[in-house]
This record gives C-alpha cells, structure tokens and sequence, in this order.
C-alpha cells in the first residue's frame, strides 16, 4: 500500500515538474471556445455597473471533469465573474447559469448550477456553510 501511495506522489510530482496539470485541472480554451464564452460572459455582464462603463473581459477556463462547463472572469463594479453552461461537450453555443455580483457568493448558489467536481475543477470560491471562505467543490 505504501509503494502505490509513493509511487503515485512521483507521478503527481513528475506531472508537475514536467509543466502537465493533473487530470482535475481547468484547461485554457480553445479559440473558438474564447470567442463563445467571452461572447456569453459579456452578455451576462451588460447591464451592470455604472451608466457608461463596459464591462472588461479578463479571461476563461473551461472544466476537464466535465467540457459542458467554463468559467470566465469579467469585472465591472458589481459585477466580477460567470458561470458558464453549453449543451454538448463540442457546442460553441454557451449561456450564463449563474453570476457572481460585487461580492462573494455562498457555495451553496454555486452547487446549484454545477456538480462540486466541477466547481472543485474551475477553482470556484464562495462562502462555505461554516462562515469560512474556501474552494467550493
């Protein structure tokens, strides 16, 4: 038992050394992908804020538990990131399930629209049952 535990510390510490993430890591978008969650992530985000102020995407993962899932951080007063939700793994076609305002969210908002190994895999942060703030998968 001890050699398995060991040896699957070196794989992980050989993963990490070697520049590769481990299999619950959010990956970068492709491309297209950016183009669609960006595109999705500004739709949410429109509205809020002061009058005359835009909303300013700063970027995008998307869940390798599971592709029907991203993540993308656009900041305008009150408003700082979206929940995003496709309907096939390959679909371009994303919409906003849930968005993150001002402040922080409570975990259990988040667990409504995403499995925890999702939001565990897109690094999701919000406000635990406990009063404390932590990883919400």
């Amino acid at each position: 038992m001890r050699v398995r535990a060991a040896l699957g510390a070196l794989t992980v510490g050989a993963m990490l050394f070697a520049g590769l993430a481990p299999a619950d890591a959010a990956r970068a978008p492709t491309a297209t992908e950016a183009k669609a969650i960006k595109r999705a992530a500004l739709r949410a985000c429109h509205g809020h804020g002061p009058p005359g102020s835009s909303c300013e995407f700063r970027g995008a993962r998307v869940s390798t538990r599971d592709p029907h899932y991203a993540w993308a951080e656009v900041t305008v007063d009150g408003f700082s990131a979206a929940l995003l939700k496709r309907p096939t793994k390959r679909s371009t076609h994303f919409h906003a399930v849930a968005t993150q305002g001002g402040g922080i969210e409570l975990c259990s908002h988040w667990r409504k629209h995403a499995p925890k190994r999702v939001l565990a895999d897109l690094h999701v942060v919000g406000l635990r049952a406990d009063d404390s703030t932590g990883r919400c998968g």
